[in-house]
């Protein structure tokens, strides 16, 4: 071979294998949706749910008249990678998983997404058994998030050694070759540090990644699959680890993510590994059909196994404030956005502090600043009076506005605009009538977009939104129906 070329020598070579979802571009609009459409469905049987959850997604925007076949690929992709449901088959039935529950009712897709990534792990039940079988011969056991975050540390640390000033990249070309497709890593004969190295020197080598053509990476026409075929599992995982908010991409190079040491020490010290593979290993005697009975025991494990307190979003991430909106930020606000140990227990928090500050600027534009001093986030141990902010309505009375704020954070603009009530939050809203609002908002790196839905009750009786009940009501809206209010900073 050609000293140009880095080559994984024949007897290391397996290529890994996931799905890969036909909506990744779209990935976290359409987790939303779903998370929220599948928390709509009842336990109910293995039939029923299916009907009902294959109806949703063919509801998703865009989505009404594509082909069949298409939609059933989501309605396999969703579940396989994600475990939206639990399917128990002998008992004929069906239920919305943790997983989807903790998305629809947190709204927090970073969270979300590196919860997903803690958990996802060679061998593990999002692949097909053949995959399966082939990676517990091969000795593979492998966690790719974890691995990646820390080859980046050991080449930061050689980096730093070798005085290059440099902060330790990956791409996904790197990651294929280096990592996802030699056996000698992922069964953990090969270390990261080791990885890291190998890296910088093909670097410094300048060698190139050579694009092998022998039957692991064909395609069922038997031609060999392009280059970006090849490297897309390894794109894909570090993609998911971009949206996560734990991995910056410049260039194509993947970095870690300033300021998000605690999400990064937890996914390098973890330790928790699915073990239902295990008594598989070292055996030739075994049937396919034996690694398909163990799918129920990993989607259990995954949404057992979950720990949200470990990624408690940190907002100064998502808002990066500058120097002028810091000046400008009310003091709560402040506290949150820009403290050095503080992280918000409830994405709810920023939320109703951004709402608060655009309140009192509201009502300063309208020359009312008498009013100000009485806005109040409403905070009771005990319980919720159905509404987050008590603010004013501004037309020339002393009318009171009560508002619910529904808030989501994620990585990049979501365009879906649902949300849950509470009973309790639909029953106040039914009694307050028009002094009643609901802000949605929905906070991302790219921008802090607001709508404003007052009286959401009667908003529903002239079908301006979509509400459904279930343990209180699910709300549904499009931006036909209502447009982008300006969301105010509070300048004092």
């Amino acid at each position: 071979m050609n000293d140009k070329f880095y080559v994984v020598p024949t007897e290391y070579w397996h290529r890994i294998h996931f799905v890969r979802p036909r909506f990744k571009s779209n990935i976290e609009n359409v987790l939303l949706y779903m998370a929220n459409e599948c928390c709509k469905i009842p336990r109910c049987s293995c039939q029923e749910y299916s009907d009902r959850y294959f109806n949703a997604i063919r509801m998703y925007p865009g989505n009404i008249g594509m082909a069949d076949k298409t939609l059933h690929n989501w309605r396999t992709e969703i579940p396989a990678l994600f475990g939206f449901y639990n399917e128990d088959k002998l008992s004929d039935v069906t239920e919305t998983s943790n997983m989807a529950k903790f998305l629809h009712e947190k709204q927090d897709l970073t969270q979300f997404l590196r919860l997903f990534l803690m958990s996802f792990q060679f061998p593990g039940g999002h692949m097909k058994p053949q995959d399966t079988r082939d990676i517990i011969y091969l000795n593979i056991r492998f966690k790719p998030a974890q691995f990646i975050i820390k080859v980046l540390l050991e080449g930061n640390k050689l980096q730093a050694k070798n005085d290059s000033g440099k902060e330790m990249s990956i791409s996904a070309e790197e990651a294929t070759y280096c990592i996802f497709n030699d056996i000698r890593v992922t069964n953990g004969s090969v270390s990261p540090k080791i990885v890291a190295q190998t890296i910088l020197d093909n670097r410094k080598k300048k060698l190139k990644y050579y694009n092998r053509k022998d039957k692991n990476i064909q395609s069922l026409t038997g031609k060999p699959r392009s280059k970006g075929d090849v490297t897309r599992y390894a794109g894909d995982i570090l993609d998911y680890m971009e949206i996560a908010n734990l991995l910056n991409v410049h260039y194509g190079y993947y970095s870690l993510k300033e300021n998000q040491s605690q999400a990064i020490s937890a996914f390098n010290t973890d330790k928790t590994f699915f073990k239902g593979y295990e008594g598989f290993y070292g055996r030739n005697n075994y049937e396919t059909s034996e690694l398909s009975d163990v799918e129920s025991l990993w989607f259990d494990y995954v949404n057992k196994s979950m720990k949200p307190e470990l990624f408690k979003s940190d907002i100064r991430s998502i808002l990066q404030p500058n120097e002028e909106i810091d000046v400008v930020f009310d003091d709560r606000i402040k506290d949150v956005v820009t403290s050095d140990t503080k992280t918000t227990k409830d994405i709810g928090n920023i939320g109703e502090a951004l709402v608060c500050g655009h309140e009192k600027m509201r009502l300063k534009i309208k020359g009312y600043d008498s009013f100000i001093r009485l806005i109040q986030i409403v905070d009771s141990p005990s319980y919720h009076p159905g509404f987050d902010i008590d603010s004013f309505e501004a037309d020339g009375t002393e009318d009171h506005c009560y508002i619910e704020v529904k808030t989501t954070i994620s990585k990049k603009k979501i365009q879906m605009y649902g949300f849950h009530m509470s009973p309790n939050e639909w029953r106040v809203a039914s009694t307050i009538k028009e002094h009643y609002c609901v802000y949605r908002l929905m906070l991302s790196e790219q921008d802090k977009t607001l709508f404003v839905l007052r009286n959401p009750v009667a908003l529903y009786k002239t079908d301006k939104i979509d509400a459904e009940p279930r343990d209180g009501m699910e709300i549904s809206f499009t931006e036909e129906q209502f447009k982008p209010t300006e969301l105010l900073v509070w300048r004092r």
